[in-house]
């Protein structure tokens, strides 16, 4: 055999190995290609899938108290509104929502999605012509144990609270599920009120409380807090129960009022005035009944001082909360109202409660009630204890709405 054709041999055995490499390669680069593309599709497709699939399941939960089929309509509607698709092959997803109980007997929502879209370049496999994308989700709602404490001092006919704070109690108490939740009312003035002991159902015995409340008096926000930790308390937690309690307060002007026992036992509800606090009055704890005062406005009656024979008029200090003794003055009174209010808060947050507090109108300090929430906002915060919100309503008119902003917190707090 000459050696021209053992050349020419072998340049054709080179080419027919070249062309074999060449098919290799390309096939490689095509998988490659259907990698990069349909699993673009594909990862774009899951991560959609997740975004609707939460939505859905959150606002299943948050809707339970408008009962299963319309907590699952309002579902179906967040799912299809946050699901934009994959790609523009990308099919329709279907979406089947489940709802059933924990071992705690919590309510739980499941949610399975999966949308089938066409492959570009998968498809040269005939398996892989389209392809399935699933996504799961599921969320826990837990019970609420919640104290809603209403502020319902005299200032209330002067701003519009008393007409507007009903129908935003109702409102607000409409969010939460009547068959699963317990809710107490407790209501402040110069005395504390249990309106509603905490209970479920609810809604009914708190709408006729609220509708028949009536305005007048001072502010004795630490009363009312103390009776709503003493109401959340008084429900037991079983080991594992899904179970968050909370304390809602509402108030339209400065915490003034506080209640002392002088070293005899005589016990009274020491009131202050909103700054500038020019005068006070020592109440009757039982009933807020004006028992004597000291005149600072021209507005209380017939000038001077009226001080019945069984009110001590040498009680003219007292020990502060804060381990200081001070003088019974006007401006002592308002200030240590403030201090007993915020001792009280810290003590419902040292038991995993979350405070929220409602403002209404500018007759009150909005970092004082941050300060009761432990809002992020505050000065005071501090991160080792829950976290509430505090949020305000200039006018009557916006009561309603920050009323509803708190209940979407909460249901969102609630949402596992």
């Amino acid at each position: 055999m000459s050696i021209v054709h053992q050349f020419r041999r072998g340049r054709r055995g080179e080419a027919g190995q070249t062309l074999v490499l060449y098919v290799i390669m390309t096939l490689a680069l095509v998988l490659v290609v259907a990698m990069c593309v349909d699993g673009g599709t594909i990862y774009l497709t899951k991560a959609e899938l997740d975004k609707a699939a939460d939505a859905a399941v959150l606002t299943a939960i948050r809707n339970l108290y408008q009962g299963q089929t319309q907590a699952s309509t309002l579902a179906q509607a967040a799912f299809t509104a946050n699901y934009r698709g994959g790609g523009p092959a990308t099919n329709a997803p279907a979406a089947s929502i489940t709802f059933a109980t924990d071992s705690n007997n919590n309510t739980t929502v499941s949610i399975l999605a999966t949308a089938t879209f066409n492959t570009y370049f998968m498809r040269i496999i005939p398996r892989f012509q389209t392809f399935q994308v699933s996504s799961a989700a599921t969320a826990t709602r837990a019970k609420l144990i919640m104290s809603v404490v209403l502020d319902h001092s005299g200032s209330m006919q002067n701003n519009g609270g008393s007409t507007a704070l009903p129908p935003a109690v109702n409102t607000f108490i409409s969010y939460f599920d009547d068959t699963m939740d317990q809710v107490s009312l407790v209501s402040f003035a110069s005395t504390t009120n249990l309106n509603v002991s905490v209970r479920r159902p609810f809604k009914s015995a708190i709408t006729s409380a609220v509708n028949a409340m009536t305005f007048g008096g001072a502010t004795y926000a630490d009363g009312g807090l103390q009776l709503a930790l003493q109401q959340n308390n008084s429900v037991p937690v079983a080991p594992g129960d899904n179970t968050i309690k909370v304390v809602v307060l509402f108030t339209d002007g400065y915490a003034n009022t506080f209640q002392y026992t002088w070293p005899t036992n005589a016990t009274y509800n020491l009131g202050g005035f909103d700054p500038p606090a020019s005068a006070y009055a020592v109440l009757n704890p039982t009933n807020g009944v004006q028992l004597t005062d000291k005149k600072g406005y021209n507005s209380w009656p017939q000038g001077g001082e009226s001080i019945p024979g069984f009110f001590n008029s040498s009680w003219t200090t007292f020990l502060s909360v804060d381990g200081s003794t001070k003088s019974v003055t006007p401006a002592n009174c308002t200030a240590e109202g403030g201090l007993r209010a915020l001792a009280t808060a810290t003590a419902i947050r040292n038991t995993n409660m979350y405070i929220y507090c409602i403002g209404l109108g500018n007759a009150l300090d909005q970092s004082f009630l941050q300060q009761l929430a432990n809002d992020p906002a505050a000065s005071t915060y501090n991160p080792n204890q829950p976290a509430g919100e505090a949020a305000f309503a200039p006018s009557s008119s916006q009561l309603q709405a920050v009323f509803q902003q708190i209940a979407a917190k909460i249901l969102m707090r609630l949402t596992k």
